[in-house]
């Protein structure tokens, strides 16, 4: 990846071309310097598949909504990614078309929205942990611990990988007797007020004392990519078979506090939902997880191979 970073950036940043020779690569490139390292990286990788979709050079003029649903197709069908892998491709390419608007290369965003791009008889099921599974991931080891520790602050708190990763000592102040985490969100630029449960709190002391942090920073992590592989490998390990990302670990938080009773204004406000909207999403899986139940409680009452049911020959029985 650095080799082919750096050899974009010595091929197109020397070239000085007309606005309708402008190509893909380098407006890539020029966004490099604006991004994290791991957009960085993703950036890198888009690269690598639209020269493996398409040979020549990619002229961002020449792009239209044709080229955008082949592109879909080609990282669906040929390159067999997943949902979630092709959406991020094409929300980065998306971006650098934006771009190409701002700076007059061309008049308009071609890509249509990338719901219409993507197959519609795939659905994306939102996985949560209950209690139990939860308890079940504190019993087992994880490669790295900060992982697991960061991870599971999530769940107890709501809180974004994004806010995780910024989470400085500052963000935790003590209000007469308990703790408050107040932080302005990365994504959204709110500011939530989150009281700490003692699970949180014990992460907190517990890093303090075991001296992980690292200056300010409460959760000094590994690179995304080490999260998502430790997640994985974490989850197999506590016998959890449930695809684990670490959004997982926020809609847990929601749907447990759900379950408690919270109320759903309470609990949009400690997530910083901008709409209560958003948090009814989650409601509304609790009432699938529920309908799910009462089957497995109804398969309980199996009827017999004659076809009576217990209460009946019970009844007739009288």
């Amino acid at each position: 990846m650095n080799n082919l970073n750096s050899h974009l950036q010595t091929k197109y940043f020397t070239s000085k071309r007309k606005h309708n020779q402008i190509s893909v690569d380098e407006l890539i490139m020029n966004r490099q310097k604006k991004v994290r390292v791991q957009t960085q990286k993703v950036n890198l990788a888009l690269i690598k598949h639209l020269h493996e979709f398409k040979s020549e050079k990619i002229i961002i003029k020449e792009i239209d909504s044709m080229f955008c649903h082949t592109f879909a197709e080609y990282l669906i069908n040929e390159k067999k990614l997943k949902i979630s892998s092709a959406t991020t491709y094409l929300q980065k390419l998306h971006a650098v078309l934006q771009e190409a608007v701002y700076l007059n290369y061309i008049p308009s965003n071609p890509m249509p929205p990338i719901a219409r791009l993507l197959p519609k008889h795939i659905k994306i099921e939102r996985a949560c942990l209950t209690v139990e599974e939860i308890q079940k991931m504190e019993k087992t080891e994880c490669r790295h611990e900060l992982t697991k520790l960061a991870f599971l602050f999530s769940c107890y708190t709501g809180l974004r990988l994004s806010d995780i990763e910024t989470l400085k000592w500052e963000n935790i102040q003590k209000h007469n007797s308990f703790y408050m985490l107040i932080k302005i969100q990365v994504k959204t630029n709110n500011e939530v007020r989150i009281p700490l449960s003692k699970q949180a709190i014990d992460i907190i002391k517990y890093i303090k004392e075991s001296n992980l942090h690292k200056g300010d920073i409460i959760f000094p992590l590994h690179s995304r990519t080490t999260i998502y592989s430790d997640l994985r490998k974490w989850a197999k390990d506590a016998k959890i078979n449930k695809h684990i990302t670490f959004h997982v670990s926020r809609i847990s938080f929601v749907t447990i506090s759900i379950s408690a009773g919270i109320n759903l204004y309470v609990i949009s406000k400690f997530c910083g939902h901008k709409d209560i909207k958003t948090t009814q999403i989650y409601a509304r899986m609790i009432d699938k997880t529920y309908i799910v139940a009462i089957k497995d409680f109804e398969n309980i009452f199996k009827r017999d191979e004659k076809g009576d049911k217990k209460w009946e020959r019970y009844n007739s029985s009288q």
